[in-house]
């Protein structure tokens, strides 16, 4: 193994050098001693003769020194191993150590082995003493052979912990796995699977231990590791606590003091749970179940009661909550295997079919969605109707949806399922029906589905009509629901039941909390959700609710955590093949940089997104993506370019509901992008239908937008830019701020109000420079310089370089290159570039070499000041 490999070299070489070498490895038992000298022969390639010898054989070893001797006068090369030579008489190696001594400057490597912890006989107290090095990945590639280019980094680390770190383990237990598991598309065991020889191995501490103490040691091995649990249950065995002594004094297993359980190696308990019979692991955890109750042991009561194979009309009810009770504290996979072990202990087929079922939605929570859709494909007949089957066609549809394309609102809802679903089930059906019709088909096209579930709301206790007709009023076009829909809204925009984290949740769409101006309150929502153990461990989850979040934040303007939440989700949206979840979250990171100017990476983020795009007709670009491409081109002052990428947004029917919010909320860059371009019938019919959709209700910042659309238009415009001024506080959003900040102050300048002009151009510039927007603070900085700003800034040294550019500058004056400071600074080295680009002629300088002067003169002026 690669692990070895060094010490194989290692001594050949001395070998063939004629350096010599002689040492003792020392390795735990089973560690790989014996495989090392296998390896040592087998490199040799009859180079040198090899004297295998084993220690029952101490005659050999007194006649080898001689044969040796011989062969080592005319420098021939010897290679001698020696496995456990712990058990040799003194005698026996006597003649060996005296040869060890003269190794030096000899063709002869001596390779004793002996476990970890043994006495070697007298006279070997000159070997080197090696131990073998803990296993690492490439031992993992080595034992796989051929399917080594399966196996994926983490699942080899995964795998090493899971075995211990032990290479007889990992050699038998590598070929029960499948690629897919090898891939980390589907999980690894929980527990590792004892080969023969590994379960040989491990039993050896305590095979020979009295009958009693073997069943303390299958209580302790099958428990909590509870002690008090342990020594009641043992009790109703009819075992005493003196009758796990044996065990204690073999060094089996210590309990401490304080209540402790140490076993001697975790892979002799795992020998002890899969040596014992059926009969006796049922008989264990009866009387672990027996001495417990799901209130005092949620998870692992029910767990004993189904190893029992008690026949309990408690048991499905206990499962269930075990299976909860794990998914809460984050034990995802276990509750998957729990979920296993139920299906096949169900004696019922439509209980089985429960389960299995069941089981998927975790594997997929866990990030497992192809093995998912596997297991769903592997169910056999009808599903039971109502809450199974729907929770199986939800399942398929999200996981599809998230990594392809959403189907047609209607697929997830079954007929008659529907009719006979609980109401936590018609909840999750909802969200995923409106999720794919919120994306592919006209509102109207929603009113059956939604006229359907709130009928059905209304007829299952308790009855939740409003949150039916709050979906409604969004789905709709309504930006402004009325307090109660905002509080029906809130409660299916996540979870509110204690079990609704074992099954798939897609709902809301990450642009809805915008489009109604509770993005604040949802950020809070979805990042309190991401500390938690659940979604921690539901890697699935994990990615749908950071793009949400990354929605959320990008809108606030908390520009650099909406960057750090949209990569989060692509890079593991691409590690669970969600593809479709991929794509949404390099565009939610291409519209900050669209809205920061940034064009280089905007373009490469969009480049990517749409080569991963699976939701999108053919030939056409998503909606985001067309206002992503608009807001660019207007950050960067080239209004017709954003006109023309805006304009299909803004013409034709409304296609979807989200194509209605991303049209509304794009409004005012259409507007501002026709205006700036002269195309004021554009500019004109867009205001015109954005004030009839607000008339009808909308959010604040719909009114904000119409504000500052008439005040693009129309003679009046500072009674509009007036009350854009007034209405943004209550928005919240620091990007709309800066325009409107920087939109009144132009026009008071045009005016030749330049007095009046300037705070509100200072505040533009204050703000672009905190979302670190460069191409809109440069032209906020030359408004202020025309409406007669001389001074310094209040964000830069010398009144012209930004605070960001001046940090570029002080780094680049150091001598760190374009990439270093994009490391430092938590931008992309073409960024750096931008800004270099922009702050030689603000300094009247031509290369970096003059930089230190430069900033040394600007350091001097502000001392001065």
């Amino acid at each position: 193994m690669p692990s070895t490999s060094r010490l194989v070299e290692r001594v050949l070489a001395a070998v063939r050098q004629g350096e010599g070498f002689a040492g003792v490895v020392r390795a735990r038992p089973g560690w790989g001693r014996t495989t090392l000298l296998r390896t040592l022969r087998d490199e040799c390639h009859g180079a040198a003769p090899i004297f295998v010898l084993w220690p029952s054989d101490d005659g050999a070893l007194r006649r080898a020194p001689g044969e040796l001797v011989d062969r080592l006068a005319r420098r021939l090369p010897v290679l001698l191993l020696v496995d456990d030579v712990h058990w040799a008489e003194a005698e026996a190696v006597a003649p060996l150590a005296a040869l060890a001594d003269r190794v030096g400057g000899l063709p002869l490597g001596m390779v004793l082995t002996a476990p970890v912890g043994a006495a070697l006989p007298a006279g070997l107290e000159h070997f080197s003493a090696l131990e073998l090095p803990e296993l690492e990945e490439a031992d993992v590639l080595e034992l796989l052979g051929k399917r080594a280019p399966a196996v994926t980094s983490g699942v080899a680390e995964e795998l090493l912990s899971l075995c211990g770190g032990h290479p007889l383990v990992l050699r038998e237990f590598l070929p029960s796995l499948d690629d897919e598991q090898l891939r980390g598309r589907a999980p690894l065991p929980r527990e590792v699977g004892l080969g023969a020889g590994s379960l040989t191995l491990f039993r050896q501490p305590w095979a020979t231990l009295p009958k009693p103490t073997k069943a303390w040691l299958q209580v302790l091995a099958l428990s909590n590791d509870n002690v008090p649990t342990c020594v009641r249950a043992a009790r109703r065995l009819g075992l005493g606590l003196g009758d796990l002594v044996p065990a204690e004094h073999a060094g089996v297993v210590r309990v401490s003091p304080v209540g402790k359980i140490h076993w001697r190696c975790p892979l002799v308990r795992s020998a002890v749970v899969q040596s014992a019979t059926l009969s006796e692991a049922a008989r264990t955890c009866a009387a672990l179940a027996e001495v417990t109750s799901p209130d005092t042991e949620p998870v692992e009561h029910p767990r004993w009661l189904a190893r029992s194979l008690a026949e309990s009309p408690a048991l499905a009810s206990a499962l269930d909550s075990a299976v909860t009770a794990l998914v809460l504290a984050g034990r995802l996979l276990d509750a998957y295997e729990l979920a296993g072990q139920a299906a096949e202990a169900a004696t019922e087929g439509a209980q089985r079919q429960r389960y299995r079922v069941l089981a998927a939605e975790l594997c997929w929570l866990a990030g497992y969605g192809e093995h998912a859709l596997r297991l769903l494909d592997q169910l056999v007949g009808p599903l039971p109707v109502g809450d199974v089957d729907m929770s199986a066609r939800v399942l398929r549809r999200v996981i599809e949806g998230l990594r392809d394309s959403w189907p047609s609102p209607a697929e997830p809802l079954g007929g008659a399922s529907v009719e006979a679903c609980g109401h936590d089930q018609l909840a999750r059906s909802l969200g995923t029906a409106l999720l794919a019709g919120w994306e592919t088909v006209p509102a109207e096209s929603l009113a059956g589905v939604l006229a359907r579930l709130d009928d059905a709301y209304q007829r299952t206790p308790p009855a939740r009509p409003g949150i039916a007709r709050a979906l409604a009023t969004v789905v709709a076009g309504n930006s402004d629901p009325g307090p109660a829909e905002r509080a029906a809204l809130r409660t299916v925009s996540w979870w509110h039941q204690d079990d609704d984290p074992l099954h798939p949740k897609a709902w809301p769409p990450p642009l809805l909390p915008v489009f109604i101006g509770e993005e604040a309150g949802y950020a809070r929502q979805f990042t309190e959700l991401l500390a938690t153990p659940h979604v921690h461990a539901a890697r699935s989850t994990r990615a749908i609710l950071l793009l949400k979040l990354a929605t959320a934040q990008a809108a606030l303007g908390h520009w650099p955590h909406a960057m750090r939440s949209a990569e989060a989700c692509w890079e593991l949206a691409e590690e669970l093949r969600l593809w479709a979840l991929h794509s949404d979250a390099l565009t939610i990171a291409a519209w900050v940089c669209a809205a920061r100017g940034h064009e280089d990476d905007c373009l490469d983020l969009l480049g990517r997104a749409h080569r991963q795009q699976g939701r999108a007709p053919a030939g056409q670009q998503p909606w985001m993506a067309q206002w992503v491409q608009g807001l660019l081109r207007l950050s960067v002052a080239r209004p017709l370019e954003a006109h023309d990428a805006l304009r299909p947004l803004h013409t034709g029917a409304i296609e979807s509901p989200q194509h209605l919010v991303v049209r509304r909320l794009s409004t005012v860059d259409f507007v501002e992008a026709s205006v700036g371009s002269r195309r004021p019938v554009d500019a004109e019919r867009a205001v015109d239908q954005f004030a009839e959709w607000v008339s009808g209700g909308a959010a604040d910042w719909a009114r904000v937008d119409l504000a500052r659309c008439r005040a693009l238009l129309e003679p009046a415009a500072e009674q509009w830019h007036r009350e854009s001024l007034d209405r943004v506080a209550r928005v919240g959003r620091l990007a709309t701020s800066a325009r409107v900040e920087l939109s009144f102050g132009s026009w008071l300048r045009r005016h030749k109000r330049h007095q009046e002009a300037r705070p509100h151009l200072r505040n533009a510039e204050r703000y672009f420079d905190r979302l670190a927007a460069p191409a809109w603070r440069d032209r906020a900085h030359a408004e202020l310089r025309a409406a007669g700003e001389s001074g310094p800034t209040a964000n830069s040294a010398d009144g012209a370089l930004t605070a960001q550019e001046l940090r570029i500058a002080r780094l680049a004056a150091a001598g760190r290159s374009n990439r270093e400071i994009a490391e430092s600074l938590g931008l992309s080295p073409r960024t750096v570039g931008y800004h270099l680009y922009k702050i030689f002629p603000k300094l009247d300088i031509s290369s970096r070499t003059q930089l230190p002067m430069a900033l040394g003169a600007i350091t001097g002026r502000a001392g001065g000041r």
